[in-house]
């Protein structure tokens, strides 16, 4: 007989379960500080290739920490909103590129049949932009109002004939302006003979691709993971117990 046997076999089998298990612990250490270097980096990017983007701009992604029965982290755009469309909706034609998703504004004008069929709504020439080059959904909520253009659970924000909707004067002072039979915008008067075009009304807008997400994604991963991976590791054999 033949026996074969390895001495401190029961410590080469405890050293690599214990090997094993810093592996799981360190790859998700490594996955999750690459995704947060994917993050800033993305960050970082927006201010290069937005115009003045907001706070709720720079602060539109989420990170995802990898876990040892997940390795997998994730940098995601946010999918909610407080009374605002959410990042998701706004941020991925600018990644993916191609035309503009229709806003709750242009869904509540076209029920109304203030908008046409096939158009949507852009700041018109005589539209006030903040220092973000946004209209103020102020702005907009009181020419929506002013032409009845609220549906659905909105319709109470449309001018009325009582004296509290009157007084305020979205009625008079807002009106859609036509070129022959044809709705060009939504006019705002200004005074008894001046007026101005405050919401456009254009064919859908399409966005190039202007924010390289996967791709700042995937430099980072290839720059950074196998790196971060030998730190974790490092870090976790020697302070395995």
């Amino acid at each position: 007989m033949i026996k074969v046997t390895l001495e401190g076999a029961k410590r080469v089998t405890d050293e690599l379960a214990k090997a094993e298990k810093q592996v799981t612990f360190a790859t998700a250490v490594a996955l999750t500080r690459t995704a947060q270097i994917a993050k800033r980096e993305v960050e970082a990017e927006m201010p290069k290739v937005f115009d003045r983007p907001t706070r709720w701009s720079l602060n539109s992604l989420r990170l995802i920490p990898a876990k040892k029965d997940r390795l997998v982290a994730r940098v995601e755009m946010k999918n909610e909103a407080d009374k605002s469309a959410p990042a998701t909706k706004w941020l991925n034609p600018e990644i993916e590129g191609g035309p503009r998703p229709e806003k709750g504004s242009e869904r509540n004008l076209r029920q109304k049949g203030v908008l046409p069929a096939g158009k949507f709504i852009v700041p018109g020439k005589g539209a006030k932009l903040d220092r973000f080059g946004n209209m103020t959904k102020g702005a907009i909520t009181k020419a929506l109002s002013g032409v009845g253009g609220f549906a659905e659970q909105g319709y109470s924000a449309n001018a009325t004939n009582s004296r509290r909707s009157r007084a305020k004067g979205n009625a008079k002072r807002y009106f859609v302006m036509k070129r022959g039979s044809m709705p060009i915008g939504i006019a705002e008067r200004t005074s008894r003979n001046r007026m101005h075009i405050l919401l456009a009304f254009t064919r859908r807008p399409t966005y190039s691709r202007r924010l390289d997400f996967y791709g700042i994604g995937d430099k980072v991963v290839k720059r950074h993971l196998k790196d971060e991976f030998e730190k974790a590791y490092a870090k976790a054999m020697r302070t395995a117990r």
